[in-house]
């Protein structure tokens, strides 16, 4: 492809033609339209062949997370507490001051309530079916794959933006979160929004796109605490943005930063509202937290393992999947991206550019500082985590990988720069070679991502075998007054809790309920499934008058017994 067309420089006089649509998105490479376009296509400077793919990606994105969706997600006690507070909002017509919990040794805290904002139209449709719920969380998802073509177009062209659009399409990391509910599904929307408002804001020196990095900065951290890290990035570029404005563009840009700012702090402010008038308790619990021990190892393998970890989530699901057999595989995709980004920033554009000094190079070059943003936003994030967070850095074994997720975004642009760098910047007689290695590198990573789907129903059933269970759980009442709880008690049981209410099922403490029904995880609780319940009948809930009348598996390791209370 010719090199001969550039955007202009970051030093360089913006007209408001230059400014238009066209450009925004258009790759460094394509040359302006000869004449004003109808078309959208046209408009944002893509050719039909561009537009294809695109849209072979992005269906290809929404069947693999809308494919049976019902029984697709987890549904535990987590999906059964989130969908009951979001419920509650829509019955008692309330927005919730608190997101999630967060549990931790100096007390409880919370994450943001966005989450539970945005899903209550949802819940509110579907009349609680929290199917309708996922698919909204789907769509988000989907979302996803837009806005980061859209990035990594204006940053490195269009093999970029194509292969940044179908790694985010077939992450498995990105379709385990679009297709079951839980708060930080939502993080890697977010980070998305933020990246695209940021660069773009950048790249075309219009302040109004700091709004919408405000925006998504703001979703991802009310998604999950750990997304607030996305501020520093945010804040770095925001302020290099400033330093290199002409003085009498400064006033607009802080205003519009203080208006993103403001955008910010009114999703919080229902919980700044609480702190205020209940002495900050949310605060002093978050800064009460305590890890149960120190980090095992130093702070280079702690960043090294944090990094690896982080990078080889979004690409093929690790460490969750394969944790022992995955290892070299995992070791070497991350490897791979490391250095490919790093060979990207410090000397693939400059080499790929005959005749340009590096200095004059690295002033005027927008690809060089897209790529500087997004290698340095994922070197900000994988430091701060990994020294921060001992689930980052350590070797162990977790049943998720949210305190992470924010990094995805990021580390799914990365990985397109390069395999777009490969295609766009070979050497003179050499494009064959760049193009068939970025032709390997995306094909691998791609078989990497798909290899290491989620499977197509979950391993519990889903919200339908939750639905199933608490079916029979009804019949078992007989219409009678319930008491539902779960071993350890430090669990709930919502996972079937909310099912019932959802029925409309009379609820008792477990010492005066018609029926007293036990969930024993036996992944966490020994005896389930005999004696734990009796132990447990026989101390908390006079056990004298209870005869056990039922009992059966809902899920792997969760074990229902029924329990009913004679005359």
């Amino acid at each position: 492809m010719s090199e001969t067309a550039r955007p202009d420089p970051p030093g360089s006089t913006d007209s408001p033609a230059r400014l238009a649509a066209p450009d925004l998105i258009r790759s460094p490479e394509a040359p302006a339209p000869a004449a004003p376009a109808r078309s959208i296509r046209a408009r944002i400077g893509s050719n039909a062949r561009e537009a294809a793919c695109l849209a072979a990606i992005f269906l290809l994105a929404a069947a693999d997370r809308l494919v049976n969706l019902p029984g697709r997600g987890i549904w535990d006690s987590d999906q059964g507490t989130e969908m009951g507070a979001i419920w509650n909002a829509v019955v008692t017509r309330q927005l919730p001051t608190f997101g999630s919990p967060a549990y931790s040794i100096g007390g409880t805290f919370h994450h943001g309530a966005l989450f539970y904002d945005l899903m209550i139209p949802a819940a509110w449709l579907g009349n609680g079916n929290p199917t309708v719920v996922v698919f909204a969380i789907a769509l988000f998802g989907i979302a996803v794959v837009p806005m980061v073509w859209w990035t990594a177009r204006s940053i490195g062209g269009m093999p970029a933006g194509l292969a940044a659009a179908l790694l985010a399409a077939v992450s498995p990391s990105l379709i385990d979160y679009s297709t079951f509910l839980w708060n930080p599904v939502l993080v890697e929307t977010g980070t998305a929004l933020a990246c695209l408002g940021a660069w773009q804001a950048w790249r075309t020196r219009q302040p109004r796109w700091w709004v919408v990095a405000a925006a998504g900065t703001a979703l991802a951290s009310q998604s999950h605490l750990t997304g607030l890290v996305l501020i520093l990035p945010m804040a770095a570029l925001f302020a290099l943005a400033l330093r290199r404005g002409p003085s009498g563009q400064r006033r607009r840009l802080l205003g519009w930063g203080l208006a993103g700012a403001g955008v910010f702090v009114l999703t919080w402010l229902p919980l700044i509202v609480y702190e205020l008038g209940h002495n900050f308790s949310e605060t002093r619990a978050i800064l009460a937290f305590n890890q149960p021990s120190p980090p095992a190892a130093g702070p280079l393998v702690q960043v090294a393992f944090g990094a690896m970890r982080i990078v080889a989530w979004p690409l093929m699901h690790w460490p969750l999947d394969d944790f022992q057999s995955g290892a070299v595989l995992a070791f070497v995709a991350s490897v791979a991206v490391v250095l490919g980004l790093v060979w990207r920033v410090a000397w693939a554009f400059e080499r790929g550019r005959p005749g340009a000094t590096s200095a004059a190079g690295d002033e005027r070059d927008y690809e060089r500082q897209g790529l500087r943003f997004v290698g340095g936003s994922l070197l900000i994030i994988v430091l701060v985590l990994s020294l921060g967070l001992k689930e980052i850095s350590q070797v162990g074994s977790v049943n998720q990988e949210q305190y992470h997720c924010v990094a995805d975004v990021l580390v799914i642009l990365g990985a397109a720069l390069v395999v777009g760098g490969l295609w766009r910047t070979a050497g003179a007689g050499r494009a064959g070679l760049g193009r068939l290695l970025a032709v390997v590198l995306l094909a691998g990573l791609t078989a990497l991502g798909v290899s290491h789907w989620p499977p197509l129903t979950a391993p519990d059933g889903g919200w339908p075998a939750a639905q199933a269970a608490a079916d029979r759980l009804r019949t078992d009442a007989a219409g009678g007054s319930i008491a539902l709880v779960n071993l350890p008690t430090f669990k709930q049981a919502d996972a079937y809790g909310y099912p019932l209410t959802l029925d409309g099922v009379l609820w008792a403490a477990p010492d005066s309920a018609a029926t007293v029904v036990i969930l024993c995880d036996s992944g966490w609780y020994e005896g389930c499934g005999g004696v734990a319940e009796v132990d447990w009948i026989a101390t908390k809930a006079g056990g004298e008058n209870l005869q056990l009348v039922d009992r059966f598996e809902a899920a792997p390791d969760r074990i229902l017994t029924v329990y009913r209370r004679s005359p």
